[in-house]
């Protein structure tokens, strides 16, 4: 069986408690998702581990809800999904394994935060986005669905659908760096009962999300007549910002073949405007730049990126937003983020890893990546030095 038997829920069933609660909280019981519990407990106590593990489960027993929590849901069950995590990425990637329930008949909505919602508003799996607990009606549902156990999820669970059975997909794994997108999918294929084994869910686990026509309308207006490459600027973390672009650019500005696009779209936050702005001021003559930083949604950027040739851009929410359309990528990560923990089989991604930040992946590297990627839809691709 794919699955593997989830643990005694009985805090003192097993001989050492202390192994038990640290085994809950560092391995994933689903095989086929990439994890790293070894590197985790190299660098934190045990101690402080089987702390937190027992602390979600006195908490859970405090509110009454042990006795609510149920390994797997009915497929015929209106499911109410609550996410309490504020990152785009991570959301795109913690509820991505609910494309596994497209036309299966679920039905399923969301509960998230305010910030959230715009992005999944215009979901074609999810029924009912709500920002806010004060709009949904409990009496809707028959059960929840979290994704974790994290203090904000079970507050919300115990206060406003105190009665209702729920599972969780994540149960009490906490700490260790792991592939959220393959977790996802075997999480919802777990609670589920849908039957994937591990072949199926590796090929087909990879961040999912749906837009509306009248955002794809908003959006052909800003697209190039002619191929373009989409790239991400700027960034959050430092670590993760990529300030090389010009360097890629004077490059892909000497490539003699034609069938290499000569257009960039670059995309982006108001933290990448600068770093856009640089780039369309000194763009060489036979490379034709657009930035479109600080002006779309992400929805909006999704869009771009679906009509593009290739995504280029660095670890953050819009390559986890570019991994949702069919368009192969070139992904850039620092030494921290290993790329098999961030990428999938079919995200059609080639991954390069720095040695420190970003900014230690030479351009050549990126250039090299962008010709094989561009290569598997037009063979005999080359580039001038």
């Amino acid at each position: 069986m794919f699955q593997q038997p989830r643990p005694s829920t009985s805090w003192f069933a097993p001989a050492n408690w202390l192994d038990n609660a640290v085994a809950r909280s560092v391995n994933i019981p689903y095989a086929g998702v990439p994890h790293e519990p070894d590197v985790f407990l190299n660098g934190n106590s045990r101690i402080k581990i089987a702390k937190k593990y027992l602390h979600k489960r006195m908490l859970l027993g405090a509110r009454r809800q042990l006795r609510h929590e149920r390994p797997h849901l009915d497929g015929s069950q209106r499911v109410l999904w609550i996410y309490a995590k504020r990152n785009f990425g991570d959301a795109t990637m913690d509820m991505a394994g609910r494309a596994l329930l497209k036309n299966t008949g679920v039905r399923l909505d969301l509960l998230t935060l305010p910030s959230q919602v715009p992005l999944f508003r215009e979901d074609d799996i999810f029924g009912r986005v709500y920002g806010d607990p004060l709009e949904v009606d409990a009496n809707l549902y028959d059960a929840i669905l979290l994704s974790e156990y994290n203090l904000q999820s079970i507050r919300l669970k115990a206060r406003y659908f105190r009665k209702l059975p729920h599972a969780c997909l994540y149960q009490y794994f906490n700490g260790p760096d792991r592939n959220q997108t393959c977790f996802s999918y075997a999480g919802v294929n777990d609670v589920f009962s849908l039957g994937y084994d591990v072949d199926e869910l590796a090929s087909i686990s990879k961040p999912y999300l749906s837009s509306c026509d009248a955002t794809r309308d908003s959006v052909r207006p800003l697209l190039p007549a002619q191929p373009f490459i989409a790239l991400a600027a700027g960034g959050v973390d430092p670590n993760r910002t990529y300030h090389r672009w010009p360097e890629f650019v004077d490059m892909l500005s000497r490539c003699d073949d034609a069938r290499i696009p000569k257009e960039l779209v670059v995309l982006g936050s108001d933290n990448g405007t600068e770093i856009a702005q640089n780039l369309c001021a000194r763009a060489p003559g036979n490379v034709a730049i657009r930035s479109l930083t600080g002006k779309l949604a992400f929805l909006q950027a999704r869009e771009i990126v679906a009509h593009a040739a290739l995504f280029v851009g660095a670890d953050g929410g819009l390559m986890h937003v570019a991994h949702s359309t069919s368009t192969p990528s070139v992904s850039l990560f620092s030494h921290r983020e290993p790329p098999y923990l961030r990428l999938t089989e079919a995200c059609h991604s080639i991954g390069l890893q720095g040695s420190g930040n970003v900014d230690t992946i030479e351009p050549a590297q990126i250039m090299d990546a962008v010709l094989q990627q561009l290569a598997t839809r037009q063979p005999s691709l080359s580039c001038a030095d």
